[in-house]
């Protein structure tokens, strides 16, 4: 039986890197295009740039103005991550430590959320929008974000709040420590894993959502990264391929270096509330 798994395994590890190798090909040809003019880019798309030019680069953040767009789509994240962890750990610790049949009707009521597809509510939410007087606005999109989110942020903050002990909640209260106090005090910061994996796992699907972002805000309105960089792909007369890389570049690297750096604590999230 070991002889077998010996055997086996060396064809596993080629096999995974070939598909390591299959998924990252396109990120070498997006960054060594990237420093390519359009020209070069169409004569040659697998060959390695005549030199390294910054032009690309240079355009997309005086022409295009990138670094406002980037700093607006990162003020949209800090600003719906912090509500997502100060509303989903609350709504947790509420659901989780009721007694009553009302706590776990709500939890599975809030979890159905995840079940959910955005196509199913798009069209019955662009109408409310509308009805509220907020579509195509910013607002709007913060509200879906925060919506969207809320279910597997509760899923997350319950799974790790259920293994925490009432005793160190009753050790408090007789200290004199009140509910907010109590919360806030003993057991947000025994979150810390399930908020890290939260902070990463929503900032990357807000910096790097189109789709959603294109719906509720529109092409002209929504100053965010993906919605402006795909004006230059939507352009039917002239497509710079070498801008358009650029940008894919330039908005890739924070967040794969903040995954990068953070993995480890990603995964320990993910698996808190089943290790603890």
């Amino acid at each position: 039986m070991m002889a077998r798994r010996r055997s086996g395994l060396p064809a596993f590890e080629v096999l995974m890197l070939v598909a390591g190798v299959i998924f990252v090909l396109p990120c070498l040809l997006a960054l060594l295009n990237s420093f390519k003019s359009n020209t070069e880019i169409i004569a040659g798309p697998l060959a390695l740039p005549a030199r390294l030019d910054l032009g690309n680069f240079d355009y997309i953040f005086r022409e295009l103005k990138l670094l406002r767009l980037m700093l607006n789509t990162l003020l949209m994240c800090v600003l719906v991550i912090a509500a997502l962890v100060t509303m989903g750990s609350m709504a947790a610790y509420s659901l989780t430590r009721r007694r009553m049949f009302s706590g776990a009707l709500l939890r599975v009521f809030f979890l159905a959320g995840l079940t959910i597809p955005f196509q199913i509510i798009m069209v019955p939410l662009l109408k409310e929008f509308r009805m509220l007087n907020i579509q195509f606005t910013y607002l709007a999109l913060f509200l879906h974000h925060v919506s969207w989110g809320l279910p597997l942020c509760i899923f997350i903050y319950s799974a790790f709040m259920s293994t925490i002990p009432r005793e160190l909640e009753e050790a408090a209260a007789i200290d004199g420590c009140g509910q907010i106090g109590l919360f806030w005090r003993i057991i947000f910061p025994l979150l810390l894993p399930c908020t890290v994996t939260i902070i990463i796992f929503w900032g990357l699907w807000i910096w790097n959502d189109f789709m959603q972002a294109f719906i509720v805000m529109g092409p002209e309105r929504g100053r965010l990264v993906f919605v402006q960089l795909w004006k230059l792909l939507n352009d039917q007369y002239v497509k710079d391929w070498g801008h358009i890389l650029a940008g894919v570049v330039a908005l890739s690297a924070p967040v794969t270096v903040l995954y990068v750096l953070m993995q480890r604590q990603f995964v320990k999230g993910l698996m808190a509330g089943s290790g603890k």
